[in-house]
């Protein structure tokens, strides 16, 4: 599946419309350079959860956030996997909770089960172009 959106409300929208579909995908990954609306996305996907756009932020600095239903994190910052961040976040998993994560090149082996991938390619302006990857197991 692949989808441009034209601006953040789009990118957002599009995020509700996948959690609808497959409301058991546990791993969100999301690939893309800074500014590809990687954020913007989670936060429509938290909107549908009930969570208030403005608490969710690009975790850059504290790697993970936890909104509850919800844990977002952004790998940006690591200069190599780190096995400690990795279990934390499939113990989230475990708990049921969606686990989004940005920069998800940064681990030492993606999660393969209840997995969305998702690229980011930013085309001008407020216009992302928003790939999908879907397994069959969703």
């Amino acid at each position: 599946m692949a989808k441009t959106t034209k601006n953040a409300q789009e990118t957002q929208a599009l995020a509700a419309e996948l959690l609808k579909a497959h409301p058991e995908a546990r791993w969100w990954l999301l690939y893309g350079d800074l500014g590809a609306g990687k954020t913007t996305f989670v936060k429509g996907l938290g909107a549908a959860l009930g969570i208030e756009e403005s608490k969710i932020k690009s975790p850059t600095f504290m790697i993970m956030e936890d909104h509850g239903a919800l844990l977002h994190a952004d790998l940006y910052r690591l200069n190599a996997p780190d096995l400690d961040i990795e279990a934390q976040l499939e113990e989230h998993a475990a708990q049921g909770k969606i686990v989004l994560i940005e920069w998800p090149e940064r681990l030492s082996k993606a999660p393969s089960e209840d997995t969305i991938v998702l690229r980011f390619t930013h085309q001008g302006e407020d216009q992302r172009l928003i790939e999908a990857i879907l397994p069959d197991s969703l």
